[in-house]
């Protein structure tokens, strides 16, 4: 039993690959969002500002940190957070949504050392001036591991608090991910010096984990080729428009979105990809304060530009290259049939 040793070597190394200074690897994205909460000090009651547009995974952790999500609207053109919307709450999680980097839109209103990067949808350099960066290896991510995820940060004494909540309360150094054998065999040793989780990441996750990140790079760029495929099937269409990707900003493109003219058309194109050799396409998840467990945390209309856009919007997958060139060939005929 290896008790940590390969969850140490892929810490390092991620931490490098982002450019962070320390990497705490637990079991997945959700427990990364919720463990960097407590660590940043969110407490019952407090307000914490989150997109409505993206899973309610991001919302589902402040809630277990005991946060109110305070929801707000999106841009029209990105679809990110809207950051003047955000400054008057405290604590923020802004979403890289489908592999948008949100640093765009930041300008100067958000609360750096209150801010958490929600970046499960990249896998990008590490933003510094930000508390916690979080990242996802879910099944569908960049860097797949079936499940987990890495909270990074630049500061050793959140680091610590991160490592100690996602680690039962055990007293630990910021950079040791187990205890060491010796001194848990000890019946005098004192294991819980706080109330914490166990959201360890497993050896045997690290080791997939470690296969990944040697070709991320790769990865990446798989994913723009298929970016670009989709992108030369749709261009010139005037009933659809992709995500935008404004000057100067980097898309790792988890998934390549459009936004359809009206909700009416969503149907009829995307079953008429599949006619022509495609994949059934995704539909975006549902806001989350439109879903049912949530319904109780916001009014219906505080995010109009949410609710427009999320009934229209398309992803198409851009994880296997061979399948996103079947698909791009069959949005390319979708387009061409409805255009008559």
């Amino acid at each position: 039993m290896r008790n940590g040793e390969a969850v140490a070597v892929f810490e390092r190394a991620f931490a490098e690959y982002v450019g962070a200074r320390y990497a705490i690897a637990l079991s997945n994205g959700t427990a990364t969002l919720h463990t960097a909460l407590v660590a940043l000090g969110v407490k019952p009651g407090d307000r914490v500002a989150v997109p409505p547009l993206t899973m309610a995974s991001t919302s589902i952790a402040i809630l277990h940190a005991g946060g109110v999500p305070v929801f707000v609207d999106v841009d029209p053109d990105t679809w990110l957070m809207d950051p003047l919307g955000a400054a008057n709450v405290g604590y923020q999680v802004p979403v890289s949504l489908y592999g948008l980097h949100w640093q765009i839109a930041c300008r100067d209103t958000f609360r750096r050392a209150l801010t958490i990067d929600d970046a499960a949808q990249t896998l990008r350099h590490a933003d510094g001036r930000f508390a916690f960066t979080s990242y996802s290896f879910q099944a569908s991510k960049i860097l797949a591991t079936g499940e987990g995820g890495m909270l990074v940060t630049n500061d050793a004494d959140l680091a610590r608090k991160a490592r100690e909540f996602s680690s039962l309360g055990y007293r630990m150094r910021p950079d040791q991910p187990r205890i060491d054998s010796a001194t848990l065999k000890r019946p005098t040793y004192e294991r819980h010096h706080a109330l914490g989780w166990n959201y360890r990441m497993s050896d045997a996750t690290a080791d997939v984990g470690l296969v990944e990140l040697s070709r991320a790079d790769w990865l990446l760029e798989s994913r723009r080729r298929a970016a670009r495929l989709y992108a030369q099937a749709v261009e010139g269409c005037s009933w659809l428009r992709p995500q935008a990707v404004p000057p100067g900003a980097t898309h790792d493109y988890w998934t390549y979105a459009v936004v359809l003219e009206s909700a009416e058309l969503w149907r009829p194109f995307t079953d008429l990809v599949v006619i022509h050799g495609g994949e059934m396409p995704y539909g975006a998840w549902r806001l989350t304060y439109q879903e049912p467990a949530f319904r109780h945390l916001a009014e219906p209309g505080c995010c109009p530009v949410a609710e427009s856009l999320q009934p229209r919007l398309v992803q198409f997958q851009t994880n296997d290259i061979l399948a996103a060139a079947r698909n791009a060939d069959a949005v390319h005929a979708a387009v061409r049939e409805l255009n008559g």
